[in-house]
């Protein structure tokens, strides 16, 4: 099943976020992670604790820091 966004809510986020509708939906995550931190000037960061479908969240500094951990 696929939905189509208004032409409305298109141009809603296009000014939220700060570049048009089209240009967003063909960034990969990376781009859309690194503009944000750009415009924002802070890193993005999960609150400990965070679950999606019951698993918790792991970010890549979590994964290399407990790989750093079992090296030693």
């Amino acid at each position: 099943m696929s939905f189509q966004l208004s032409n409305k809510t298109k141009e809603i986020i296009s000014k939220r976020i700060g570049i048009p509708y089209e240009k967003l939906v063909q960034m990969d995550d990376e781009e859309i992670e690194a503009y944000i931190e750009q415009k924002t000037g802070k890193k993005i960061t999960w609150p400990k604790g965070v679950k999606i479908d019951g698993l918790p969240i792991r970010t890549m500094e979590d994964i290399d820091k407990k790989i750093d951990e079992m090296e030693r």
